[in-house]
């Protein structure tokens, strides 16, 4: 990811699910910090973040509500 932002908002579907030690700490060897929240909050924190500071030091990835593995997103 370049530019590299110095944190990663990361919205991992209707509940929390915590990353793995191993994801983390590839996470942070790049530089980043990362936040993990579920998809409907990490969005709103991504847009007040982005507000605030801009979004050259702010990146999103967000797993849509209704994911499911294997079929994509249902209803």
């Amino acid at each position: 990811m370049w530019p590299r932002p110095d944190l990663l908002v990361l919205g991992v579907g209707p509940t929390i699910r915590p990353l793995s030690p191993e994801t983390r700490k590839h996470i942070s060897a790049l530089g980043m910090r990362i936040e993990v929240l579920d998809t409907r909050n990490a969005s709103s924190e991504f847009n007040m973040l982005a507000t605030e500071r801009g979004v050259e030091d702010i990146a999103a990835a967000l797993i849509p509500l209704g994911w499911v593995e294997g079929k994509g997103a249902v209803e």
